[in-house]
């Protein structure tokens, strides 16, 4: 009877194993696999201008997808009083252009950008630049999109962390099953 135990007690093992490796590797996947970045923008991150631009650029390392029905990548330009003055998005392989709609408001201007990889992961983020003197900035907006992004990140880790560890103990308890024997 105590074989038979031990034989069940293996396979159940196993399978938790193989369990383990499996949600291991579904969440790293995304980890592991390059997704597309962004490079540059113009204007770019940080900047201080003195004239209202036109239009803003996005360049990401890899192209972007584009269905020509629907809209997929999205880009969101808010000045400083929180009012959106970006107008229409388009895509050209890995470069997003964005018309951007007259503004008179000196301060930090934000901008969110969400899009989609060639990969089919989808690839959120933002940057700010200052429109007028830099020390005339009053931002309205709160900065909840930089602490939710901060927050997920964490998660993410957690998860991750939480996984490994999950994986470790059902390796070690398989083990002290197998030299047990």
């Amino acid at each position: 009877m105590k074989t038979g135990y031990l034989q069940r007690l293996r396979k159940m093992t196993v399978i938790l194993m193989a369990g383990c490796i499996s949600i291991f590797s579904s969440n790293f996947s995304g980890v592991a696999s390059a997704h597309t970045t962004l490079v540059s923008s113009s204007p770019s991150n940080g900047q201080v201008l003195s004239s209202w631009p036109s239009e803003l650029v996005l360049t990401f390392a890899e192209d972007l997808q584009t269905l020509s029905s629907q809209e997929i990548n999205f880009v969101t330009v808010t000045n400083a009083q929180g009012k959106q003055v970006s107008g229409s998005t388009s895509v050209s392989k890995n470069v997003t252009t964005t018309t951007l709609l007259a503004n008179d408001v000196q301060g930090i201007v934000l901008v969110n950008y969400r899009v989609a990889a060639q990969d089919g992961h989808i690839v959120e983020g933002e940057l700010t630049f200052t429109y007028g003197k830099s020390s005339e900035v009053t931002p309205n907006s709160s900065p909840s999109a930089t602490v939710v992004a901060h927050q997920e990140a964490k998660s993410h880790t957690a998860i991750y962390a939480t996984t490994t560890v999950l994986i470790v103990l059902a390796l070690l308890f398989g083990l002290w099953i197998y030299k047990r024997d």
